[in-house]
Formats: C-alpha cells, structure tokens, sequence
C-alpha cells in the first residue's frame, strides 16, 4: 500500500506549502520573516535524499520523480530570491551557529542509525546513509525558522495557511506509515523516518498550539504578535529558543527587520512597505512620549 489517501494528501500538502511560501512572497514582493538557513537546509534535505534519481529512469517512477524535481527546484529557486531578489531578515550569528550544529550532529547521527538499521551493502550503504541524514536533518530544519520568527515583530510573509499545509504534510505521514505496517505485502520498515518524523511533527504541533492560541493583537494589519515569554512556555521550543527571546528583549540583535520583545507570526493580511512601517513606527514612538507628558504632567 504504498499509495494511499494519506500518502497523497501529505505530498500535495507539501507541494502546497512551497507554492504559498512563494506566491505570498511575489505578491508582497519581500521575504521578510523567512529563513534563509532553513530554505538551505531543506534543499540540502532534498539533495541528499533523492540521489536515487542519478540511477533511476525517469518513466520507472513518474509520480515520484516529478514530485522530487519540483521539491529540488522549487527550493533552489527559494534559497535564490531569498539571497539576491527580495529583502529578508537576517540572521544573527546564533541562529548560524544552530544551523551548523543541526548539519553537524545529523551528519554523525546518520551514520550511527544506519549501521543498526541498516537497509544497503557496499554503495548502496552511503546512498541509505545519505537519506538517513536527509531523514534526521528535515526533522529539525524549521528550529532557525522558529527562531527568527522568535526575535521580529515585523510583519512577515510566512502565514497560517503556510503553516497549516507545511503541519498537515508531516502529520499525515504517521496514518500513512500505520497503514503501511499493517499491509502484510508492503513489508514497511522505516523506523529513521518514522522515529524523526514524529518528532518534527511535535515540533509543528507545538508551533501550531502556540500560534493559535496565543495570538494577541495584529500588527499594522498584518503580523500576528506574540511576547516572547509565550514561546519559553512550550516544552521544547522554550528549551531551544526561550532564553534567546528574553536576551534579544533586553537590547541584543537588531537591525535588518529585527525588533526585540516580540514574535510576528503572521502575515495573513500583510499591507505596508518598509518606509510606511517606519513612519507609523515614528508615529507610534510619538504618541507615547505624548501620553507619558501627560500622565507625568497630571502627577504633579
């Protein structure tokens, strides 16, 4: 059973997530709140774990291939408008650091469950090895997203619709391999990915929990904003990410779209440009030094 309702309905959840990811970009013209280092880690994750395309004939497996190469292309071309079309916000030397301790401890990781779970011999061995690090890396990828979106209450591309279609992919693998393990002829053994699938499902759940419960207020009629003490509440992102929010809170990392004390999570209704969000900025700035000349005029 190797094609079933849930398998489908995750693949074209994930083809969804990268189609929204990059219409919603165009159509604001600006990528701000995306994460460069996650977009290049997926596209590394793609690289490694459809290597089998170098020795399969195209027309062997035409659904799968076509869903690689679009999963391959798409990403390459979201890593390059990120770079070099339209503004981003950047990442602080942190969230570098986070991404090359996620590559490094996923490259010593797969080797390690590949010589206990071993599926290939001779160079088969590196190509299951490979996938294994593919498997391992896509799990934690989204932690320099979840980050970034930790440190900005700018408004941002990234919406719930986004969100939504990029949670429902992972979660809908789970059904997927159940009914897989339980079809005698499938002969299913994937523990990698069914291990580090659930746990990069968690991670999306967690999110999810917190984006949609604590949503608060909408910034300039956009960016949903959450105070950064709402993420160091959840059991794993408050681990990885909690203590961040409060030092960015405290006057560390700025500049390039990044505000601290807040989390903007969403751009659902996403409307200014960078120099009316300055303006209205200004304004807001303003009207609180007014209202504290007041306060401290009625005190004394």
């Amino acid at each position: 059973m190797l094609f079933n309702f849930f398998r489908l309905a995750a693949d074209f959840c994930h083809l969804a997530s990268k189609a929204i990811l990059l219409v919603t970009i165009h159509k604001h013209r600006s990528a701000e709140g995306v994460s460069l280092l996650t977009q290049a880690l997926y596209t590394l994750v793609f690289f490694t774990r459809y290597l089998d395309l170098l020795f399969t004939p195209p027309f062997m497996q035409p659904y799968n291939t076509i869903f690689k190469i679009t999963y391959i292309f798409s990403s390459l071309y979201t890593v390059y408008i990120l770079l070099r079309v339209f503004p981003r916000s950047r990442e602080s030397e942190s969230q570098w650091k986070l991404a090359i301790y996620l590559l490094a401890g996923s490259a010593v990781s797969a080797p390690i469950f590949q010589y206990f779970f071993s599926r290939g011999a001779g160079s088969w061995f590196l190509i299951e090895t490979l996938r294994d690090f593919s498997l391992i890396l896509e799990s934690v990828a989204v932690l320099p997203q979840l980050t970034l979106l930790a440190h900005t209450s700018v408004p941002t591309v990234l919406n719930s619709y986004y969100l939504l279609a990029l949670g429902s992919y992972r979660a809908l693998y789970i059904p997927n391999w159940i009914l897989r393990a339980l079809d005698p002829k499938d002969q299913f053994q994937e523990p990698v990915a069914v291990l580090f699938g659930i746990v990069q499902t968690l991670l999306y759940i967690e999110f999810a929990w917190i984006y949609w419960r604590r949503q608060k207020v909408k910034l300039r009629g956009g960016g949903g904003v959450l105070d950064g003490e709402e993420f160091a509440r959840g059991l794993v992102l408050g681990r990885l990410i909690g203590g961040g929010v409060g030092k960015t809170a405290r006057g560390g990392q700025t500049g390039g779209g990044w505000r601290g004390g807040g989390i903007s999570v969403s751009a659902d209704d996403f409307v200014v440009d960078e120099e009316e969000s300055d303006d209205e900025e200004l304004q807001l700035e303003r009207e609180d030094d007014a209202e504290r000349g007041l306060i401290e005029g009625g005190r004394a």
